[in-house]
């Protein structure tokens, strides 16, 4: 009697059913991983540009406000999934810079939501597990 070689349908559905559990545990891991990393990019924007708005400040006596801040702003890289905005009072002597997540990002619906900085170096939302 000759044997055959090769897979019976019953190994292959089998093997299939594995792939597709690994996959199943695997693939939440990897988009946290991806969310944590963007959160971590977008965290590293707002502090640069507030160490920006404070050397402003330095130079011309006051935070820069309106164009100015925008134009800031503008000229940073923004981190993928999110967007950066600035509200300003040169009077008050206040800055608060947030990023807010794209909607349909992978950021989108992220346990931090929006993440910001002021003049203070206070950051929010103020969990340790948002700002390492």
């Amino acid at each position: 009697m000759k044997k055959k070689k090769g897979f019976t349908f019953i190994e292959l559905l089998i093997v299939i059913a594995i792939i597709g559990m690994l996959t199943a545990i695997a693939f939440p891991s990897y988009q946290e991983h991806i969310r944590t990393a963007n959160r971590t990019v977008a965290q590293l924007t707002l502090t640069k540009l507030a160490q920006q708005f404070e050397r402003t400040s330095a130079r011309q006596g006051k935070y820069p406000e309106g164009d100015d801040a925008d134009e800031i702003i503008d000229a940073t890289d923004p981190p993928d999934s999110y967007t950066l905005s600035v509200v300003s009072d040169a009077d008050a002597g206040t800055f608060t810079i947030t990023a807010t997540p794209i909607a349909g990002s992978v950021n989108d619906g992220d346990k931090c939501g929006d993440l910001s900085i002021n003049q203070a170096q206070q950051t929010t939302p103020a969990s340790s597990d948002c700002w390492n």
